[in-house]
């Protein structure tokens, strides 16, 4: 027998764990890899629906060394190859029947989910509570909440964000080596339901004591540790909105002036879009986005419960103080566009099917980074030169710039359907951004060599963690540094 037909028969024996081994079904789970990552058709796929059966699973696996790869998010397309397997004999264990939205706490604006949540199903159901999940740019309707904010995927409202880790806070967590952990309030003392009984608004991301493992967990690709649920930060909907639309050729300008209304905790929801990303996320006919500036700065300004249009003038007008000091000017309409449908794509997920990232075609090429926002200008001017070098159309370039952490620093976006050049232009554009200082939180695909590279340091440190928390290497072994010989994740 086997290890899989060994570790499988253990978990059925033992759990009463769903497991789907029909070859059919475990195809098209890598069926839609929209990557440049190889997948591999896992053993298995195990269904938990308790953090017991993930414990169990994740046991099983040390005892029968089985590798394991995670999967949160419903349905099967993978941007990044993160949640797909890619050595023969794995298993994944998919968290998407884990989709119990487990407490809602209004007086503190706090929701706790578990893992196979979603931003429709979670925002869905603190609507009707007056509150509202903050998400990344039309998420995909059944994107896993804790699985993207894990991933550090950017979150429209950059004035309520003050770490790294927000809005994500407090975590229970099953390491690598199968130990139960909680991080933050999730340590305890006591159950959950004891907590919330006393009063724990569930709240805190640092803990237990000086520790703070949840930071350690972002970013790491399923490499160290499955999270089952999670507490995250909400807002409350508010009684008015408005928006808000600045526009300008120079980014630099346009840059400053965003910085500067975020800083002052103006607005709500906030992008940056060039033409072409105007085109594709608010469905503009081409002849307006040609008519129009290059670069669109998009908030939304909303009312609350006390004086909610005095308070929402107020901000507005705001705004326009700080747009005329800047030589620009705040327009309540867009040409093309109309305001409740602008509304609703910042405050709404993207159809099932339909993700703006994906609507034209499978070949793209999307690759993001960190810096600040006066290096936009360069990125983008940059960005152009190296796609026309590959023989494509540089207005085809989508740029989509998403102020982060009070508009300390922003997480920058070039997207562009590519066809057969897409590893080309991909791999040309990411070296020209990282030889020009771009830093890559979340490496993938071809650029992750790279990356690591010229973080060596970083290199020799890491598989030292994945042994801290996953002894033998169960948890998507090779996923993160995978081109590291001294030892990867």
């Amino acid at each position: 027998m086997s290890n899989i037909d060994a570790y499988l028969k253990a978990l059925c024996e033992d759990t009463g764990l769903e497991i789907e081994t029909d070859a059919k079904a475990l195809k098209k789970t890598i069926a839609k890899n929209y990557s440049r990552s190889e997948a591999v058709v896992p053993a298995a796929v195990i269904y938990p629906v308790t953090v017991e059966q993930v414990e169990a699973a994740l046991k099983a696996a040390n005892e029968y060394e089985v590798p394991v790869t995670v999967r949160s998010s419903a349905g099967n397309a993978s941007l990044t190859g993160t949640s797909l397997p890619w050595k023969e004999g794995s298993v994944v264990i998919n968290l998407s029947k884990m989709n119990k939205i487990m407490h809602i706490d209004e007086l503190n604006c706090m929701a706790i989910v578990e893992a196979g949540v979603t931003f429709e199903q979670l925002n869905k159901e603190l609507k009707k509570h007056g509150l509202y999940m903050e998400h990344p740019l039309q998420a995909k309707a059944e994107k896993s909440v804790i699985a993207a904010l894990l991933d550090r995927d950017p979150v429209l409202t950059a004035k309520h964000l003050w770490d790294v880790p927000d809005p994500l806070c407090a975590m229970k967590m099953v390491f690598g080596n199968g130990r139960l952990f909680g991080s933050g309030s999730a340590a305890g003392p006591g159950t959950l339901e004891e907590m919330l009984e006393a009063g724990c608004a569930m709240n805190q991301s640092q803990g237990p004591v000086w520790l703070d493992l949840g930071r350690v967990m972002t970013g790491a690709q399923g490499t160290l540790a499955i999270c089952c649920w999670a507490s995250v930060k909400v807002k409350k909907i508010g009684t008015c909105k408005k928006m808000a639309y600045v526009q300008s050729d120079d980014i630099n300008v346009l840059g400053a002036y965003a910085s500067q209304v975020i800083r002052r905790r103006l607005g709500e929801e906030a992008v940056l879009l060039n033409r072409k990303g105007m085109s594709r996320i608010f469905g503009l006919d081409e002849k307006n986005t040609d008519e129009m500036p290059k670069w669109t700065y998009i908030t939304s300004v909303r009312g609350y419960n006390y004086f909610p249009e005095e308070y929402m003038e107020n901000q507005y007008a705001d705004m326009e103080d700080l747009a005329a000091a800047a030589g620009l000017t705040v327009s309540a309409e867009l040409t093309g566009l109309d305001n409740e449908k602008a509304f609703a794509v910042l405050a709404g997920t993207s159809k099932k099917n339909d993700f703006w990232k994906l609507r034209e075609g499978n070949d793209i090429v999307d690759l993001f980074c960190l810096n600040t926002l006066d290096v936009v200008d360069k990125f983008s001017v940059l960005a152009e030169k190296v796609v026309e070098k590959c023989g494509l159309d540089p207005k085809e370039l989508i740029v989509y710039v998403q102020p982060s952490q009070m508009a300390r620093n922003c997480h920058i976006e070039f997207l562009i359907e590519a066809g057969d050049k897409a590893a080309e232009t991909e791999k040309l554009l990411g070296t020209v951004l990282l030889d020009n200082n771009a830093f890559f939180s979340r490496p993938y695909g071809v650029m992750e060599e790279a990356i690591y590279n010229k973080y060596k340091a970083q290199r020799h440190f890491m598989p030292a963690i994945k042994a801290f928390f996953d002894e033998k290497g169960i948890l998507n072994p090779g996923k993160l540094a995978s081109g590291y010989a001294g030892g990867a994740l």
